[in-house]
């Protein structure tokens, strides 16, 4: 399955990242200016290793990200499905304050289940539904609580979304698994 997956992701984006430079040409630069380079030979060579360059790198990134979604659906259990994913933040990254560039590393998933933070192809912990307590600090902090211990303190990316449906939800299946 994570090859299955990685494979799909290779393909789509060598296909997208071979495609996107040649419509963003069509649909950006102007004709004149097209016509104008289409008097130089030399311009379709350039614009060729463009194309095959942004084909190679589709190609790698979707490659990685297949791969990552694949290792995390291999990770859920018999009958256990993703209602929803959010990219989060932590305040903290080993033992420095988070940067915008971590925005991408960590997802929360909520499952029919329980609670997944993953980093990366990582899963940080997971936990049922039945020990845990969500809730919210001042400036849209999620903390999830398991027994009398903070496990987590998240921060919503983007940070202009709110965790309420997050909240409502976990009071939900909460209730549901007991």
């Amino acid at each position: 399955m994570i090859r299955r997956k990685a494979v799909r992701g290779a393909v789509g984006g060598g296909i997208m990242g071979a495609v996107a430079p040649v419509a963003a040409t069509a649909a950006y630069f102007p004709y004149g200016l097209v016509e104008l380079l289409r008097r130089y030979e030399w311009s379709w060579g350039l614009g060729g290793l463009v194309v095959l360059a942004c084909g190679v790198l589709g190609t790698w990134s979707g490659a990685r990200i297949g791969r990552v979604n694949g290792v995390r659906e291999v990770a859920l259990e018999p009958g256990e499905t993703v209602l929803s994913a959010y990219a989060v933040r932590p305040p903290m990254v080993d033992g420095r304050p988070s940067k915008p560039t971590d925005v991408h590393r960590f997802e929360l998933r909520v499952t029919n289940r329980g609670l997944q933070l993953w980093d990366g192809s990582d899963r940080l912990w997971s936990r049922p539904w039945s020990e845990l307590r969500l809730t919210t600090a001042d400036g849209g902090l999620l903390l999830v609580h398991h027994g009398d211990r903070t496990i987590a303190e998240l921060w919503p990316v983007p940070e202009t979304i709110g965790w309420d449906a997050v909240l409502l939800g976990a009071q939900r299946l909460r209730a549901r698994s007991r």
